[in-house]
């Protein structure tokens, strides 16, 4: 009895581990993914690689690093040129550090890739675990295990290698927790499972009032990622559906409609009115209720004539100098619905482009509100803060070889094994904080021992640090805005044309 007991036992524990990788790691990556840029990190890496794994192309560059590669480089533009001679794709999450891209190498392999061009940035080494000690860096290894034993990574993506890595140095609580989710893929994945329904009921089921990214038809003045208009916004409406969805800060909002018959008559409007909304909050908007049908229009001017709300009031930004803004608009205002996916496609906003337009006293002024001020004590901040005092340190330490430097070799090695050419690029970096440890001797010393490891090897190393020199092309000290990672994409693609014409001479 107690045989069968047993036996019935270890057979439904069986079949519900094998209906779990059925459903969750296989059925459920075929749900349509139109989540948008930056929305969901970790199933969207998880989808790509997937996707990745399952398609070829002539010649695949892949490239791969922490968000400073995601925020340097837009592989979308990149694939627009003329018979192009490679297709560029991201293999990439927030936060990914050398350690994770080591546990990825062999889902990297299987993605099929001709060349792999990893962009590092000073960043990504995880300077969290290194400790100025008597002048010296001294890596702990203890904090480390532990703490990158409760990361998103190593619980969602790869907790079955860390375990087996790390088991005995692990505690009891980070051990049990990384042994239920490498038994149960329903366990790894709870922490996104909802994201891409959430997104698809919000896109076909719902007003457009929810939404992560604004994807509608942007003004020529420009638009605030959120959906936040300036004073004026005049945009082309190329689908005039029925109803359509405004949001205003305060009530008693009073707009000017203006509306134009196509874009040689912007100094002629067909017709114009003056419309108040008493509301604060989402409102309906009907062209009807605006504007006879019998007009023929293609473009309208909103602008705003009352009070105007400012970006900190509505939660865009929390420090620099403010600005104004208008109305927010639904999520596809005046466009059909575009639902393929955006995860990895980045699109151009105001929250980037009004950087690139200040002065560069007011730049500065901003950047120092919003990046140094008081880094110390904003959690927001922490981290850059401990890398900028990890920038400092490097002045007068010497370089060390530890962890997440190993690991940089050991990726290199792998795709040297496999016959995979590989790319090492240091990544551009805000010359505002660039200058703090440029001449130290650590780095160097540090750029000499990657190079006297990856050139034997045939490998490249290219140092883009200052590659892109005016400060207003970033967002923060490691992070491009659209408009700098348009300007670097020309750099970076040019740079590997001597790796991608050995394919097609």
């Amino acid at each position: 009895m107690k045989w069968k007991v047993f036996i019935i036992t270890c057979a439904l524990f069986g079949g519900i581990i094998l209906l779990d990788r059925i459903i969750f790691s296989k059925l459920y990556f075929f749900f349509p993914n139109e989540t948008e840029w930056d929305s969901s990190p970790w199933y969207n890496f998880i989808f790509k690689t997937k996707e990745l794994q399952s398609s070829e192309d002539k010649h695949r560059t892949i490239i791969t690093g922490s968000s400073v590669a995601l925020y340097s480089v837009l592989p979308d533009r990149l694939n627009q040129k003329e018979n192009p001679v490679t297709k560029y794709h991201f293999f990439s999450h927030v936060a990914m550090a050398p350690t994770d891209l080591d546990y990825y190498k062999k889902d990297l392999l299987d993605s099929h890739p001709q060349l792999v061009v990893y962009l590092l940035n000073f960043a990504d080494l995880q300077w969290e675990y290194q400790d100025l000690e008597n002048d010296k860096l001294k890596f702990n290894e203890k904090i480390w295990v532990t703490q990158f034993g409760e990361r998103y990574p190593a619980k969602t993506i790869y907790p079955v290698a860390y375990l087996l890595d790390h088991w005995k140095e692990l505690p009891r609580k980070t051990l049990s927790k990384l042994a239920a989710k490498s038994l149960f893929y329903v366990s790894r994945f709870r922490v996104f499972f909802w994201d891409p329904i959430e997104v698809y009921i919000d896109n076909h089921f719902r007003s457009g009032r929810k939404y992560h990214l604004y994807q509608g038809e942007k003004p020529l003045e420009g638009i605030w990622s959120k959906g936040w208009t300036k004073e004026s916004a005049t945009l082309v409406c190329s689908e005039k559906k029925p109803k359509e969805s405004l949001f205003f800060q305060k009530s008693n909002t009073k707009l000017l409609f203006r509306f134009f018959k196509d874009s040689n008559s912007l100094d002629k409007p067909i017709f114009e009115i003056e419309k108040t909304f008493v509301r604060s909050g989402w409102n309906d908007l009907e062209w009807t209720s605006l504007i006879q049908s019998s007009l023929v229009w293609s473009i309208v001017q909103i602008k705003v004539l009352s009070e105007l709300s400012s970006a900190k009031e509505v939660n865009l930004i929390r420090y620099g100098r403010d600005e104004s803004v208008g109305v927010r608009l639904s999520h596809f205002f005046c466009r059909t619905s575009s639902l393929e996916n955006k995860s990895y496609s980045r699109g151009s906003y105001w929250d980037d482009t009004r950087l690139v337009t200040k002065t560069v006293s007011d730049f500065k002024e901003d950047y120092s509100e919003r990046m140094i001020r008081d880094a110390g004590t904003r959690l927001e901040l922490m981290r850059l803060h401990l890398v900028r005092e990890a920038k400092r340190n490097v002045n007068t330490a010497p370089f060390e070889p530890w962890w997440e430097f190993n690991r940089i070799l050991s990726i290199s090695d792998y795709f040297y094994q496999n016959k995979i050419p590989f790319v090492l690029i240091l990544s551009p970096e805000n010359p505002i904080e660039f200058e703090i440890y440029k001449n130290s001797n650590w780095r160097k010393d540090w750029i000499t021992n990657l190079k006297s490891h990856l050139e034997p090897r045939g490998q490249t190393l290219i140092d883009h640090t200052e590659a892109v020199s005016d400060f207003r092309y970033f967002f923060d000290p490691h992070h491009l805005t659209y408009e700098g990672a348009d300007f670097y994409n020309f750099i970076f693609s040019k740079s590997l044309e001597p790796q991608i014409s050995k394919f097609n001479p």
